[in-house]
């Protein structure tokens, strides 16, 4: 294999596409002076230790720079453990990965995807081996919303592909000058998905930053959230005590407060200050500080419901207990998902026509759930502790 040249897998059934494999392969180490990956060759690397599925799967994940999907009449080889083909799972595994997916089917089965779809218990016996084909492409192209092209012969894909690789060629090479134009002004420690969005400046694109950095922030403390969901304690924290539970819960309550109305401030006066006016350039390093600064609270929101969530105290105590650890819940909630929600206001407001679309306006307000119900809980806890 060269080692500079990019990798390319050709994901399909195998005997019914056996000449297009060969052609395809032919093509991109011949014509292109790529690497090919296809599984019928000596030149594919196998894993002793994993299975035939395993193997497949690991090539994508660990060498492919491309996948080509080519989808005939036939579902292949199921998988017991995930009741998928060996292709679905190839094609899974990149769409994972993040890599481009360049996809065809058959000419002469997509026609009959429509039919299928209004009719899913006819038989198409003499086009299919198996119905989850039409449920493979329906996946492909209505679900995940990936450009799927026709072919009939090795030639239609061939040709296909000489114009989207010449096209990525080109889109690579404009990458290259927008980096090199903007490398000053690219903020450090950003995702893939980020940079891509200060590279190619949709319509749009300085919300859409924000929203990914900021999901980046939430993706990264994904574990942590994750012990906040499931109600985990794996150890004792603070010792609250009928003597000392009021200064606790006031500091606690107030620690809640102050970190609310932080997440606040961010988005509703310096996430605006970093946007600036509809129709004026955004400041970049701004948007990467808010959006970290917003991570950073979301944490520190999770801490301090898991550290509350840790206190140890009496049985009479832990009702009390339990609901204050819930006390950041509409904030974590929030910021959580707000990465996402700026990005279906985006994608709503461009879909609008251009003469009605209004300006994006983004405001959120982060608050403690604590009701003053809580207060009657206390009581009622220290009734019950005294009682005891």
């Amino acid at each position: 294999m060269a080692k500079n040249a990019p990798t390319v897998m050709i994901s399909s059934t195998y005997y019914d596409l056996r000449d297009i494999r060969q052609d395809l392969v032919n093509f991109i180490e011949k014509e292109l002076g790529y690497n090919a990956l296809a599984s019928e060759f000596d030149s594919f690397p196998v894993d002793p230790d994993a299975n035939t599925i395993e193997n497949c799967r690991r090539r994508v994940d660990r060498d492919a720079d491309i996948l080509i999907l080519v989808i005939g009449g036939r579902y292949g080889y199921v998988d017991d453990k995930t009741a998928k083909s060996v292709t679905n799972l190839e094609y899974l595994t990149a769409r994972a990965k993040g890599i481009p997916i360049y996809a065809f089917v058959d000419k002469r089965v997509l026609p009959l995807l429509p039919i299928w779809e209004q009719n899913p218990e006819a038989k198409f016996d003499g086009a299919v081996s198996d119905t989850k084909v039409f449920e493979f492409i329906r996946q492909v192209r209505s679900v995940d919303m990936v450009w799927t092209h026709e072919f009939e012969y090795a030639q239609a894909i061939i040709q296909t592909l000489r114009l989207q690789f010449a096209h990525q060629m080109k889109e690579g090479l404009l990458a290259i000058q927008r980096l090199s134009s903007a490398k000053e002004s690219i903020p450090e420690g950003i995702s893939g998905k980020a940079l891509r969005l200060i590279l190619e400046q949709p319509l749009g694109w300085e919300h859409y930053f924000f929203a990914q950095v900021l999901s980046d922030e939430v993706d990264r403390r994904s574990d942590l959230r994750e012990e906040h969901r499931l109600r985990f304690k794996f150890s004792e924290g603070e010792v609250l005590t009928t003597a000392n539970v009021f200064d606790w819960a006031d500091l606690k309550y107030q620690e809640m407060i102050r970190i609310a109305g932080a997440g606040s401030d961010l988005v509703n006066n310096h996430l605006k200050t970093a946007l600036g006016p509809p129709g004026q350039p955004s400041n970049i390093k701004a948007l990467v500080f808010v959006a970290k600064k917003l991570g950073e609270t979301y944490q520190r929101a999770l801490e301090i419901s898991q550290g509350i969530r840790h206190t140890y105290c009496k049985q009479c105590l832990q009702p009390y207990v339990d609901e204050m650890a819930t006390g950041l819940d509409d904030l974590i909630d929030k910021v959580g998902g707000f990465g996402p929600l700026i990005m279906t206001q985006i994608d709503k407001a461009l879909l609008s026509p251009k003469e009605t679309r209004e300006a994006i306006r983004i405001n959120l307000v982060l608050e403690s759930t604590l009701g003053e119900h809580t207060g009657d809980l206390l009581r009622e806890c220290l009734e019950n502790c005294e009682y005891i």
